[in-house]
């Protein structure tokens, strides 16, 4: 299934995150993620919702590249500009972390993550469930003990800050990976 404004979508986002790598061993373009956090949605969450599939393609460039809340308005409406600012987490103030220890960074990075998804729609959870199958698949892929047994914690403590409700497939499919 297609749509211009998912073309168009994923074309911008391409652009935009143009340079970019994943992280780990041998990492791809950013935008393998993109679009798989699109694919998962379409194809695990069975949507099919223009705007969400458009917001999805669209979630990572406020929190991550230069794109801007108008530019994204403008080409893709309130509605999508709306789940992409719901989907850009918050970070801690400087003040927050400093004298920290890598790990207390980590812990409060993720506790404001699952505080912001608590607050978010049930079409933004379902696009940060699509996201956190990739993500999890990734980090299983990259990652081991502390570090991949941290993530998967977080990962669990999102799946009970948000209900299986909101897209059982997806919902399930990380539960499974966990």
């Amino acid at each position: 299934m297609s749509t211009p404004s998912l073309d168009r979508a994923l074309l911008f986002a391409a652009q935009r995150h143009a340079g970019t790598l994943r992280d780990g061993k041998d990492p791809l373009p950013y935008i393998t993620h993109v679009s798989e956090v699109v694919s998962n949605l379409r194809y695990v969450g069975r949507v099919t919702d223009p705007v969400l599939l458009t917001a999805a393609a669209l979630h990572d460039l406020l929190e991550q590249e230069s794109a801007t809340e108008a530019e994204i308005k403008k080409q893709f409406g309130t509605d999508v500009l709306n789940l992409v600012r719901e989907l850009t987490r918050t970070e801690p103030e400087a003040a927050a972390v400093a004298g920290l220890s890598r790990d207390e960074v980590w812990n409060l990075r993720a506790e404001l993550l699952r505080q912001d998804v608590i607050k978010m729609s049930a079409s933004a959870q379902a696009i940060k469930l699509a996201d956190r199958l990739a993500n999890l698949v990734e980090a299983k892929r990259e990652k081991s003990g502390k570090k991949l047994r941290r993530y998967k914690a977080a990962t669990a403590a999102l799946l009970i800050a948000i209900p299986e409700t909101v897209n059982p497939s997806l919902w399930r499919a990380i539960k499974k990976k966990l």
